[in-house]
């Protein structure tokens, strides 16, 4: 091993280890928080004031000193909404906005947490009315004469958001099943870079910050360089700042978004069966206040979009089912002639509907191969040999064929995805293999997904944004989840048919 090998090895060692430790960045006990507003913590047990952020008095003109260790009930300038309709789970909220302090008007916010209530508090710049909410909900959804597609339903979401929110670009972030995502919808102001097609690796949002995203309604950061502000705080550990909204900025993050152009961003999660689907993140150039009353408006709207979604996502998926109830239906129909012919019109109709270059079906003890595979059939004996040792499901799939135990040196220029649809385990039944060949796969990433190691030997976020395309020909294009879902009804049809 040369010494350039033995430098790589170890640079790539060093950097998996930092990945990891992103990975596990307690952002939660950050202990700071952002200086766009103050807070302080009420013991649950006690009922007293335990912690306070050291910029409170720019808010309310009173110390954290002396706020620290006052029972709850001596707070006769809070808001009583606060606590009367805040939820007992961990993660409830209460508001109370535009509310007159002195001569000032403020936003409040409480959170509740397993070890009490956080109280933030904000400045307020704007009023909201429910007739303004209800008319920008409406614009959500299609009118009868319409009929939207998924992209119709995104465009309209950021659409409508770009409506009353102060920002220049607006996206809508989709993720995928590794967690790397793309930009599927954008606005932006003129002159500005568009990411639109553009996407972002899912070490940009590493698995915590997407715990919390699910966890929150939103994550606002006012200033991606201003620092944060400490708390006073009675006890020994830090506090959890889990559900804050003024939680403080990660270091790596706040220098991700300087190396974007970003100062202020604002995200709000959308969450589709339980998961984390996407994000809609809005970012400005210059420090720009979003009010508090604004941004829960927003993360109501998303809410409400991620619900009116849902709706057409199961209409679409239950259209599918049909569809491919339908194709089925008349695939398999052709195998009841029981003839050659009958055989080769069946696998040409499977190449068509799974968007292949070959197929293969073993009947009868015999194999019938569609025209224009590209192998022969000691090639398919090998293949159907590796895969029938592998008894894991009824159903297999690789993009690439030559990852799979025992074709690591299969040399085919005209195979590299395969699927194989098998009625049970048992060598002498038929089965059927799906054939795609290899085909040049264009990402366009956001910046080249790299990150690096700085002078501290920490790790940093890439420095540049600008469109970087990687092109990889090696493997076939992906099976999607339509494709294995027709897979499981022709498998099942499959058993109807010859079993008659």
């Amino acid at each position: 091993m040369n010494t350039d090998t033995i430098t790589r090895n170890k640079h790539d060692a060093e950097m998996d280890t930092l990945v990891e430790n992103c990975e596990k960045e307690a952002l939660h006990l950050s202990g700071k928080v952002q200086q766009f507003g103050g807070a302080f913590f009420i013991d649950g047990e006690s009922l007293q004031v335990t912690a306070a952020s050291t910029n409170l008095a720019s808010f309310i003109h009173l110390s954290p000193a002396k706020l620290v260790g006052c029972p709850v009930k001596s707070l006769d300038w809070l808001p009583l909404s606060l606590l009367y309709n805040l939820g007992s789970k961990a993660g409830d909220r209460a508001y109370a906005f535009n509310e007159p302090f002195n001569d000032d008007v403020l936003n409040f916010r409480s959170h509740r947490s397993e070890e009490g209530i956080l109280i933030e508090i904000e400045s307020s710049i704007t009023n909201v009315s429910q007739r303004q909410y209800l008319q920008l909900r409406s614009s959500i959804l299609p009118t009868i004469e319409q009929h939207w597609e998924d992209k119709d339903f995104w465009d309209q979401l950021i659409s409508t958001l770009d409506e009353f929110l102060p920002c220049e670009r607006i996206l809508l972030y989709r993720f995928n099943e590794l967690w790397s995502g793309e930009v599927v919808a954008e606005k932006v102001i003129e002159g500005a870079p568009k990411y639109i097609g553009l996407k972002f690796p899912a070490s940009d949002i590493p698995a915590i910050a997407r715990q919390m995203y699910y966890e929150n309604p939103s994550r606002y950061i006012a200033s991606s360089a201003t620092p944060p502000a400490d708390f006073l705080n009675q006890a020994e550990q830090a506090l959890n700042l889990t559900y804050s909204d003024l939680r403080s900025v990660s270091p790596i993050h706040g220098e991700y978004m300087q190396n974007m152009g970003v100062a202020t961003s604002f995200s709000i999660p959308i969450i589709q069966t339980g998961k984390l689907w996407g994000i809609v993140s809005c970012h400005n150039s210059t420090e720009s206040h979003i009010d508090a009353q604004l941004r829960h408006q927003a993360e109501m709207l998303v809410k409400y979009f991620s619900m009116v979604y849902s709706t057409h996502k199961s209409k679409k998926r239950l259209q599918l089912l049909t569809s491919l109830d339908e194709k089925v239906g008349a695939i398999t129909h052709k195998l009841r002639l029981k003839d050659a012919q009958a055989t080769q019109d069946f696998l040409e109709e499977v190449k068509r509907d799974f968007t292949a270059c070959g197929a293969a079906v073993f009947i009868n003890g015999k194999w019938f191969i569609s025209n224009d595979s590209g192998y022969d059939i000691s090639q398919l004996k090998r293949i159907d040999k590796a895969f029938q040792s592998d008894t894991s499901d009824v159903i297999l799939h690789t993009e690439d064929i030559r990852q799979c135990s025992g074709l690591e040196a299969l040399d085919s220029e005209n195979v590299r995805g395969v699927m194989l649809i098998r009625m049970n385990y048992e060598l002498a039944k038929a089965r059927l293999y799906i054939f795609r060949q290899p085909e040049a796969q264009i990402t366009h990433w956001a910046g080249k997904p790299e990150k690096d190691i700085n002078e501290q030997g920490m790790l940093s976020p890439r420095a540049s944004f600008e469109r970087w395309s990687e092109v990889d020909g090696e493997q076939s294009l992906p099976w999607t989840k339509r494709d294995i879902l027709f897979s499981k009804k022709l498998r099942a049809s499959l058993i109807r048919t010859l079993t008659r």
